[in-house]
């Protein structure tokens, strides 16, 4: 049986090794193979061509099955040991792999009907603006005809047509569920002063200044009322616990429901549909994980989260798996001053960030899902491919004219 065959140490030291132990690895399968092929093919069979002959409907093939049935669970073991190195962030931790993501990309939709001479102006005057002061936000301008055929307005988060045309509606997009939702809106168009807002806030510049260097921040809106000295007790316990645990710590930034100047960010992560205490952590370049409100409010939910960080990302604690990037300005400069976690992790890597650009159409299919598909598929054709060779190889060899068949 195929179950009952079980990789060698070579294969589990390629594991180990990498590339390079992997590169050798696969040499010796096939080394392995070419030596079983060419010799001794005389000791299971007198005639020496055991694939034609009795003596290798028997003992011939059963002698060799297992070798064949070997090297192919090796090449197999082979190629997801290529797939799990190739998967595995470099061996970041997970906060760390995070700045080598592409952040989300939400969507500054102008809503009018296709002639709609005010919403041209207003879609002109909104991409100079995203070309020039809100360069580095990861937010795209979108034109949407609602007098067109298929719109799909539950991708912009709203449930049909807006009532009153022209509007500018803020939909945000989370990539690993590729699901929209709503943000804000103006009527008809934004402001100076609301795509300021839209730009930053006292919040986010807290959040840009402290996630560069702290393994993570808790983002804390104090629910309505005065009784928060519980939440705030838990919070205060979680940031020294792990300001103690991790040279790099944990900061907190407090949000007040109240204040014009976080309107938009406290709608994009939805603590205004909420009047209790609300707190995310947010980690990376503004990624905020799902949020714990007032009893899920705890230590140990929070540690869970932190805990998170500090593991090694794979495909399935992916960084961009775990939350949305809140909509917030990151470029270079940014980018050059983060303190990797570990001591050992390439300080450059944040460097080689897939940079946001604006585009003037939805959002597009990214993250690790897609090179993982391409690593299967070619590694599959490449087993298929291999396995071909191999059988039209030993079928040539062997002549089904043998005196002995």
């Amino acid at each position: 049986m195929l179950a009952a065959v079980k990789p060698s140490e070579a294969v589990l030291s390629a594991t180990r090794d990498g590339w390079h132990g992997q590169a050798k690895y696969v040499l010796s399968v096939f080394a392995g193979w070419h030596g079983q092929a060419s010799r001794g093919t005389s000791e299971v069979c007198p005639c020496e061509r055991p694939l034609s002959c009795e003596h290798g409907q028997d003992a011939g093939l059963r002698g060799r099955t297992l070798p064949i049935r070997a090297g192919a669970i090796s090449f197999i073991v082979f190629v997801a040991a290529i797939g799990r190195s190739g998967s595995a962030c470099e061996d970041q931790t997970v906060r760390d792999a995070a700045f080598a993501q592409a952040r989300d990309v939400h969507r500054l939709c102008v809503i009018a009907n296709a002639d709609d001479s005010m919403a041209r102006r207003i879609c002109d005057r909104v991409e100079t603006w995203l070309q020039g002061a809100g360069e580095g936000l990861n937010v795209a301008l979108v034109r949407v005809a609602a007098d067109g055929p298929g719109v799909k307005w539950s991708e912009y988060g709203l449930p049909s047509a807006p009532p009153s045309l022209p509007v500018v509606v803020l939909a945000g997009w989370q990539s690993a569920e590729r699901r929209g939702f709503y943000i804000d809106h103006w009527q008809p168009a934004p402001t100076v002063d609301d795509l300021e807002r839209l730009k930053t806030s006292p919040a986010r510049q807290a959040l840009q200044r402290d996630l560069v260097r702290r393994l993570a921040v808790l983002l804390y809106v104090p629910g309505a009322g005065d009784q928060h000295a519980g939440t705030e007790a838990v919070l205060q316990t979680v940031v020294d616990a792990w300001s103690a645990r991790e040279s790099a710590g944990v900061s907190l930034v407090r949000v007040e429901r109240s204040d014009p100047h976080e309107r938009l960010l406290v709608s994009f992560v939805g603590a205004n549909r909420a009047r209790d205490d609300w707190v995310a952590v947010v980690f990376g370049r503004g990624k905020f994980m799902p949020p714990l409100v007032r009893a899920d409010i705890t230590e140990a939910g929070l540690n869970a989260c932190l805990e998170t960080l500090v593991g090694a990302c794979t495909c399935l604690t992916s960084p961009s798996l775990l939350g949305v990037d809140i909509p917030m300005v990151w470029d270079e400069t940014l980018d050059a001053t983060v303190v990797p976690l570990r001591a050992g992790a390439d300080p450059n890597a944040p460097k080689r960030l897939q940079t946001v650009l604006a585009e003037t159409r939805g959002p597009r299919l990214k993250g690790p899902m897609l090179a993982t598909t391409l690593w299967t598929l070619g590694a599959l054709a490449l087993l298929v491919c291999g396995a071909t060779v191999v059988i039209a190889w030993r079928r040539r060899r062997y002549d089904p004219r043998s005196p002995c068949a």
